[in-house]
């Protein structure tokens, strides 16, 4: 996915985000392992598109996460959002367990997500029309 020479990536553990989308890295995990993909990534000079953290509480107990990067430089940034969101995921779940039981919903709704992330974000292309 390129825009304005800009490479833009997705870091999903959502089947449905990475058989949407070309230019997917498919995390086998929970929410937590994109997020650490996520800072991985960052660390090699990547840089977020969309915050890590979902707006609603709830979201966070979603075993599904997508996140967009792009290959533009703002490491110092992105770097303290990340890290920052990680520790609030952990302080967030504490000894809770994200919510298997309804990860049909949670796949459909992190996918909503994205493509309306991906929407912002000029010139992404969908595998499928």
């Amino acid at each position: 996915m390129k825009g304005s020479g800009v490479l833009y990536k997705v870091i999903t553990n959502n089947s449905l985000v990475y058989e949407k989308y070309l230019n997917t890295e498919l995390v086998e995990g929970d929410f937590r392992d994109v997020l650490i993909q996520g800072r991985n990534y960052i660390h090699k000079g990547y840089s977020l598109k969309i915050h890590p953290l979902p707006a609603s509480i709830r979201m966070m107990y979603s075993p599904f996460r997508s996140l967009i990067i792009s290959d533009e430089t703002s490491l110092n940034e992105s770097v303290l959002v990340m890290e920052n969101a990680i520790e609030k995921y952990d302080i967030t779940m504490g000894i809770r367990k994200p919510d298997y039981k309804n990860s049909d919903d949670y796949k459909v709704l992190d996918l909503e997500l994205t493509e309306s992330a991906i929407r912002e974000i000029a010139n992404f292309e969908p595998k499928r029309r």
